[in-house]
């Protein structure tokens, strides 16, 4: 059951997409009843983003948002109602939780230090991490506009994906799972330059993704364990995730969790 009885959010819900949709998910977890502030043309135009002319129309990002939540949720009590101001109701009594996103914490703590100024309780703040994209970096609304991503996380731009394996005999392995999350990505393979007894060794592997980033836009580990199973490590210019373990099995299951760890839309908690 939801821990609280109801939960405030708010944002602009533009080109929408599987951040909003992780952001939303949170909400309808924490919360029984949940009241989602919509930002309104007038607010955008006193607070601009950026490429604003890419910006749908209140209506449109309304009608995607109400779809969204009653396909995912239905018959579970939910309102939509316009954001004028950097905080709507959000300072009004009788809200149990604030649900932001990682990167909109300070909002959060705003939100608060204004309930303070009116003599409310604090709220509360639920963090949802980030969902990045499948070049490392997050999932966001300017970017989809940019046209450099789409909305499930997919890089528009053709990317340059080096890889690397402790062992030959898993090389096919994990070149087929990086095929399948990378399909128009170009593939370079970068050759183990350790021991076979470092080769579990998470600072090895570490020091093996930083050298096969270089000239790349991704890089993808993939580690023997001494003990069995895998090491998996995928990092950009900018982040590294893992190294993540991977059970011990055949190497059709390596390609298949490989697959997963790599898809577009999964979460990090990252303070980047």
């Amino acid at each position: 059951m939801p821990r609280y009885r109801r939960a405030v959010l708010g944002g602009t819900f533009d080109q929408f997409h599987v951040g909003h949709a992780a952001l939303l998910a949170r909400a309808f977890y924490v919360g029984r009843d949940v009241s989602i502030g919509l930002t309104t043309a007038e607010f955008l135009r006193e607070h601009p983003k950026p490429y604003p002319r890419r910006i749908q129309p209140y209506s449109v990002r309304r009608r995607s948002l109400v779809r969204w939540i009653r396909a995912h949720y239905p018959g579970r009590a939910f309102r939509v109602v316009p954001l004028a101001n950097p905080f709507g109701r959000s300072t009004e009594p009788g809200f149990d939780v604030l649900v932001v996103s990682a990167d909109t914490r300070a909002g959060g703590r705003a939100v608060n230090a204004e309930r303070r100024r009116l003599g409310r309780p604090q709220l509360p703040i639920d963090v949802v991490p980030v969902v990045l994209a499948d070049d490392l970096e997050p999932v966001s609304s300017r970017r989809i506009r940019a046209g450099e991503i789409d909305r499930r996380g997919h890089r528009t731009a053709r990317s340059i994906v080096a890889y690397g394996v402790t062992e030959d005999a898993d090389e096919r392995a994990v070149r087929g799972a990086i095929r399948t999350a990378f399909p128009r990505a170009a593939l370079r393979s970068i050759p183990w330059a350790g021991s076979r007894r470092a080769s579990g060794n998470a600072a090895w592997i570490r020091e093996f993704g930083r050298r096969a980033i270089a000239g790349a836009d991704l890089a993808v580990v993939v580690a023997r364990r001494p003990q069995g199973g895998w090491l998996a490590l995928e990092r950009s210019r900018s982040l590294e995730l893992g190294p993540r373990p991977i059970a011990r099995g055949s190497r059709a299951q390596l390609q298949g969790a490989l697959r997963t760890l790599l898809r577009p839309g999964r979460a990090a908690r990252t303070d980047r």
